[in-house]
């Protein structure tokens, strides 16, 4: 295997608190259990996740770089805002310090990648989503008009940016139905998200309280679920239901309080979600996006019980074994009553792990993709 890998990343991965973080933030532990030596670049700007103590724990060297958000200049800019603010020459300066292995986490974090000094290195990219899919859809539900244009112009911009992979010598891909997609740039291989697995605690037997939701409630797509699950769940149940999430808006809060069978917990702790999603007898886990994996469908999957999705979470069918995949709503509706009184034992949870680590094993897939930069070099 690889001895020394360079890591450049699109934000700084600690505390992991949201999805393309946490597989970074477990991305790194995992290979630094390897034990391959990892130099690991990160972007940061204010108001988000400053530099850390914590990545030296795993990492070797660590190097910060500052995202300057000049938004005037640089939504005019050709690159997309999301690459042209990560573009540091110190970045390029420490990834000439030696000729090992680069990763680029996230098309976001290539702006070097076809640069002529690099031109003999060994570039593999890693992909969280086919990001001008992405940006098209984050638009699709925006209501305010500049943000809407910016996504639009986002999305123009990353699409064409896109063919930049070309210049890597191999992709991997966190979905598996986007591998088709990247496989015209380079060999594109699978690679499920990087996940914090946490034990479950012995409470099957616990009366079933509630149904859950959970989301940043900030984000367009999960106030329309939001707004879903209220017009087609909550008045046809009796029985209780959480949204939980982070940054929820007035709007959303006054929607919560006009039903008694409805809750809402905003900006919960991280170990008040978990013990939401473990307790809870149904997670419904639905987007109207189909891009990438939703890593809170695998926290659901790690510790929680029944998980209701759309086929639009799933994955090529990758989630079918694991849980109960409705669209129509009165079939969601009538597959929550069922699953609110239908008992989810310990032998069960534990058949559905094996499925799990099948393919979500953080050590086994840093493995094969270190495996996959020796057999590159």
């Amino acid at each position: 295997m690889a001895k020394h890998i360079h890591i450049v990343a699109f934000d700084v991965p600690y505390p992991p608190t949201y999805g393309g973080i946490i597989d970074l933030y477990f991305q790194l532990k995992a290979f630094h259990q390897t034990g391959v030596k990892v130099t690991y670049h990160c972007f940061y700007y204010e108001g988000n996740n400053p530099p850390t103590e914590r990545l030296k724990l795993y990492a070797d060297k660590v190097y910060y770089y500052h995202r300057k958000k000049h938004v005037g200049k640089l939504v005019m800019n050709k690159l997309p805002f999301v690459v042209a603010t990560r573009n540091d020459n110190n970045l390029l300066k420490n990834l000439l310090e030696d000729q090992s292995p680069i990763i680029f986490s996230g098309l976001q974090s290539c702006y070097f990648l076809n640069h002529p000094n690099l031109k003999k290195r060994l570039k593999i990219v890693r992909t969280h989503n086919i990001e001008h899919l992405y940006y098209k859809g984050l638009a699709a539900v925006e209501r305010n008009k500049l943000k809407k244009q910016y996504f639009l112009w986002e999305a123009k911009k990353l699409e064409k940016f896109e063919c930049e992979l070309n210049h890597a010598q191999a992709i991997l891909s966190i979905a598996k139905m986007d591998l088709a997609h990247f496989s015209q740039y380079a060999p594109t291989h699978h690679s499920p998200p990087y996940f914090r697995f946490k034990s479950r605690k012995n409470n099957f037997d616990e009366t079933p309280l509630y149904g859950l939701f959970q989301g940043n409630l900030s984000v367009g797509e999960n106030i329309n679920t939001v707004k879903f699950i209220v017009d087609h769940i909550v008045p046809k149940t009796k029985h209780h239901i959480v949204i939980a999430g982070k940054n929820p808006s007035d709007e959303l809060v006054n929607l919560c309080s006009a039903h008694d069978n409805l809750q809402l917990i905003a900006n919960p702790e991280q170990e008040k979600m978990n013990e939401l999603i473990e307790n809870a007898q149904v997670n419904l886990l639905f987007t109207s996006q189909q891009t990438g994996i939703k890593l809170k469908l695998l926290h659901a999957l790690a510790i929680g019980k029944h998980i209701i999705i759309n086929d639009k979470m799933d994955d090529e069918g990758l989630f079918k074994p694991l849980c109960h995949i409705e669209n129509d709503p009165e079939k969601i509706e009538q597959t929550f009553e069922k699953l609110m009184s239908t008992y989810f034992s310990e032998d069960r949870f534990k058949s559905r792990q094996e499925l799990f680590k099948a393919t979500f094993d953080n050590s086994r897939n840093a493995k094969d993709t270190l495996h996959l930069l020796e057999s590159l070099e």
